[in-house]
């Protein structure tokens, strides 16, 4: 049986997604997933087959978690060592992959992975015999839809007890996944009345007239507003989004104090559901309450942080953590019309607490959200 359409079709689809351009890295997203792959397929010696290249497609769906299923098909068309006689190879798998902390500073994901499934060797003794494989491998994030995947296996002929090693290089589709509009419901949302936040100006300590005036520099430990114990991240969990503003510019010496003003913090209470990322509708007048604020500063820009305690897979609070902060900027950006240039997201995980994980209060204070709002 020829497979050289299906070769083509798979070569052709490797070096298109391979050309995406890299404007974005990204964690992988959830959805239906397509992985074209080639590689090389190592015979145990006692099979009396050839090692030959390997060509093979994985349909599979990326959970909201570090876990994944996959159907993968594979083929190689090799010989027989004794005979020369041509064997095709057909291999169908079931695998489960489980995905490690992702190694943000070179946008690599590392995997575990383990399935059952058979293999024809066409007229070959050995073959549809059950088999398990166990793996793993690595993803590079190209975009939100499109990462390359390297993969190796063992696969294990439970009946024989011959062993191969299968060697792939592809590249994982992601589909179906939530787009950005979609990561909230703002259908019929009516917007507020306009609210302005308001910068208060301290008045000035009494100077003494026998010593001269120190210029007042920032208070760096002041500009981040304490953050609002929120609930247990798998349950409803409140958020609060405190704005900070940074300030830029040092101060200028002079003879008076400069006035320095701050931004009060503005508590956002956002509840998101039991594992859920996306943003209701009813605490949109409090995020337009900030959105109002970066119109009427054109000039500032906001940042939105988002942080997870310790439990559960690290893997799972990093992708928490990073859905919660882009729903969010994704309902600054698409509801209330706030420049996407203006708006960033970012995910910390478990990886920046402001305590210690060791009390059941430090834990809530660590999952938090936090909005940090910088003027140029």
């Amino acid at each position: 049986m020829s497979f050289n359409i299906a070769k083509r079709t798979i070569l052709s689809s490797i070096i298109a997604a391979s050309s995406v351009s890299t404007l974005a890295l990204a964690q992988q997203e959830e959805g239906f997933t397509v992985t074209p792959s080639i590689g090389y397929y190592n015979m145990d010696d006692d099979r009396d087959i050839k090692d030959d290249k390997a060509y093979s497609l994985g349909l599979g769906y990326q959970f909201n978690n570090p876990w994944a299923v996959e159907f993968v098909y594979l083929n190689a068309d090799t010989e027989q060592s004794s005979s020369g006689s041509n064997v095709d190879v057909d291999q169908y798998r079931l695998d489960g992959l489980y995905h490690l902390p992702t190694i943000r500073s070179a946008n690599l994901t590392p995997y575990l992975a383990a399935g059952v499934g058979t293999t024809d060797f066409g007229n070959s003794s050995n073959h549809n015999n059950v088999q398990l494989n166990a793996g793993g491998g690595l993803k590079y994030a190209v975009n939100d839809t499109v990462s390359l995947r390297a993969d190796f296996r063992l696969v294990d002929d439970v009946e024989d007890h011959q062993v191969d090693n299968i060697t792939s290089l592809g590249v994982q589709m992601t589909f179906g996944r939530s787009s950005a509009k979609s990561t909230s419901d703002d259908s019929g949302y009516t917007p507020v009345e306009a609210t302005t936040y308001t910068q208060i100006e301290p008045e000035p300590e009494p100077v003494s007239a026998t010593e001269p005036q120190q210029a007042i520099e920032p208070d760096v430990a002041n500009t981040k507003a304490a953050p609002m114990p929120v609930e247990d991240a798998m349950q409803d969990e409140p958020v609060m989004v405190a704005p900070v503003v940074a300030q830029n510019e040092e101060p200028e010496l002079t003879e008076q104090a400069p006035e320095v003003a701050a931004l009060p913090p503005v508590k956002l209470n956002v509840l998101f559901g039991n594992n859920k990322t996306d943003v209701e509708q009813k605490y949109y007048p409090e995020i337009e309450k900030l959105a109002m604020y970066l119109k009427e500063h054109p000039q500032s820009t906001v940042l939105i942080e988002g942080h997870t305690d310790d439990s559960g897979a690290a893997s799972y609070n990093q992708t928490v953590s990073e859905k919660r902060a882009k729903a969010i900027a994704d309902v600054l950006i698409r509801t209330f019309e706030v420049s996407e240039e203006r708006v960033s997201a970012i995910g910390y995980g478990e990886d920046t607490p402001l305590f210690d994980n060791d009390t059941a209060e430090h834990r809530k204070a660590n999952r938090r959200v936090v909005a940090i709002i910088s003027s140029k």
